[in-house]
């Protein structure tokens, strides 16, 4: 993780383990944050991020060696 004082959160990078009702209210909390448009927050204990993303919105999805990977990626209009 790389903190700058001016600007907030350059890099974040969390893993989390979750169970499937964890998982799945955080999927749904982000697809109507998405959905809504606007700011799109991630929120974790005392970690919070948001970032104003725009359209695209690029989606990754790899299955290998049976573990399947989703990878979401929203760019900021900043």
């Amino acid at each position: 993780m790389k903190f700058s004082s001016d600007k907030g959160f350059d890099e974040f990078k969390q893993k989390f383990s979750m169970t499937n009702s964890e998982a799945s209210a955080f999927l749904r909390d982000l697809a109507q944050e998405i959905e809504a448009g606007g700011a799109v927050e991630v929120a974790y204990g005392d970690v919070s991020i948001s970032v104003d993303s725009k359209p695209p919105i690029e989606l990754e999805v790899e299955l290998e060696n049976g573990e399947l990977e989703i990878e979401i990626k929203l760019k900021s209009r900043s």
